[in-house]
């Protein structure tokens, strides 16, 4: 079973509640249901984590945190899968987003040299005196194709992630049982 592999991977209980924030959580987080590696609670994580992870907000984990407790799924793994955008991949993930929304409302997609100006526009604002991009690109960037591309690739995404977890554990316990059968039927056989 794929179950000590997970359990090596992801963070323990203690490790989760260092944190200042999750530990005004710590009275909900004692069911022990919360932590448990089995096929239901940990399909459940995949879509609650891969779900949260594309919100382009600080706090994804606080919300994937609050969807593991109503939902009944593994804290560790929800938490850690919000990781999915990280400042290596939040570019990618928010420009494939933006592009899903601006075909399905035709308005026209951003190019790269747009991408890069604003970056760089925003980098100057945050370390310097430079111009506010919020302002500047007011009417070029289209928020509303932002978040309904968004919303859709965050949709989609745990869909697939979802099904894709739920068939990787069933083909490698299929495949952990066939092979204690086989060495059952091997050792019965040289009896």
């Amino acid at each position: 079973m794929p179950q000590k592999r997970l359990k090596s991977l992801l963070p323990t209980p203690e490790k989760i509640l260092e944190s200042r924030t999750l530990k005004l959580f710590a009275p909900h987080l004692a069911d022990p249901r919360l932590w448990h590696f089995n096929r239901h609670s940990l399909n459940k994580a995949v879509y609650i984590g891969v779900l949260t992870a594309f919100f382009p907000l600080p706090g994804q984990m606080l919300i994937a945190l609050v969807g593991s407790l109503i939902f009944r799924a593994n804290v560790p793994m929800a938490l850690g899968l919000t990781w999915i955008t990280n400042p290596l991949t939040s570019l990618p993930i928010f420009y494939a987003g933006y592009y899903i929304g601006a075909k399905i409302l035709d308005v026209p997609p951003l190019s790269l040299r747009l991408i890069g100006r604003m970056i760089a526009d925003f980098s100057l604002w945050a370390l310097s005196d430079g111009v506010n991009p919020f302002v500047t690109y007011r009417g070029t960037v289209s928020l509303t194709a932002f978040c309904i591309g968004l919303i859709l690739l965050a949709v989609m995404t745990s869909i697939v992630c979802g099904l894709a977890f739920k068939a990787i554990w069933r083909y490698k316990t299929v495949t952990s049982w066939q092979e204690r059968r086989e060495k059952t039927s091997a050792k019965s056989d040289d009896s």
